[in-house]
Parts: structure tokens; sequence; C-alpha cells
């Protein structure tokens, strides 16, 4: 039980190295990460179990000594082992890295083409749900036939 203890002691930290195909893009010594994961978010404590997961687009949060750091990553790969966190992705930005403009553009770009598009992706919405709705309507026609398969299959087991 003392060896269990130890492992999770306050001044244990987390490696965490981020990668990009740059190269090393960040190291740092941390009590606990929050990643973004394609199901949701993932938060790391010293001693969690080994584990890989596929990053979603996010915020990576680092919280060392009651600091919160902040990066945006896109994609990737997590691996968690040995107290360290190991992050592999194509772009990883600190805040002073991201063109705040750029950015506040390319928002506002995109949501005036959502508007205007709005009706198009109604329509695509709606053809989605077509799609399913055949979908689920060509299975479920299949139902008789399958009952009756499982029933004449019954009987020739009965008959032999």
């Amino acid at each position: 039980m003392a060896m269990e203890q130890t492992s999770l002691e306050p001044n244990k930290k987390i490696n965490l190295k981020i990668t990009t195909p740059r190269g090393i893009k960040f190291v740092e010594k941390a009590d606990m990460i929050i990643m973004r994961c394609l199901d949701g978010d993932l938060g790391i404590l010293p001693g969690h179990a080994p584990l890989s997961t596929v990053l979603g687009d996010g915020i990576l949060r680092i919280i060392n000594n009651g600091v919160e750091k902040k990066l945006a990553v896109f994609g990737g790969i997590a691996e968690i082992e040995n107290q360290s966190v190991n992050i592999f992705s194509t772009i990883a930005q600190r805040p002073e890295e991201i063109d705040r403009e750029r950015a506040e553009r390319d928002r506002r770009e995109a949501e005036a083409t959502l508007l205007e598009e709005s009706e198009e992706h109604q329509i695509r919405k709606l053809q989605a749900l077509l799609r399913h709705s055949l979908i689920r309507i060509e299975v479920s026609s299949h139902l008789e036939e399958a009952e009756y398969l499982k029933h004449d299959h019954g009987t020739e087991e009965e008959e032999s």
C-alpha cells in the first residue's frame, strides 16, 4: 500500500511532451493535463493508467502549481505511460503564436457562409434523414423474411 501512496504524492509531476512534424514543440512538467479527445475531455493526473487516445480539435489545458496554460491542438494522438504524456499532433499552438485578427476574420467569414448556405445545409440534413429512413425501411422490410427463415430453419431441426 505504501507503494500506491508514493505514486500519487503531491510532488509527483507528469512529464508532457508535444511533438509536431517540425519537431518537439513543448516540454513541461505538470500537475494535471486536460485534453480534448474525439468523445470528450480527458483529465490526466500523476499515476494515470497507461492509455492511447485519438485527439480531437480543442484546447489542451496544462495545470501546474495552480497556474493554467492553454494550447490550441488540432487532432493527433496521445500516449499516457509511466508519468509521461506524449502528444503527437499536426498543429499545436501557444497563445502568442496565434494570429488573433486572422482567427476573428476566419470566424466572421465562416459564420456568414453558414448563414448563406443554411438552406443548402437543411437540404443536406434532409437528404441524410431520407437516406437513413430508406436504409431502415429496407432493413425492416426483411423482418418477415428473416422470421420465415428462422421459423423454417427451426422446423428443419425439429424434423431431423
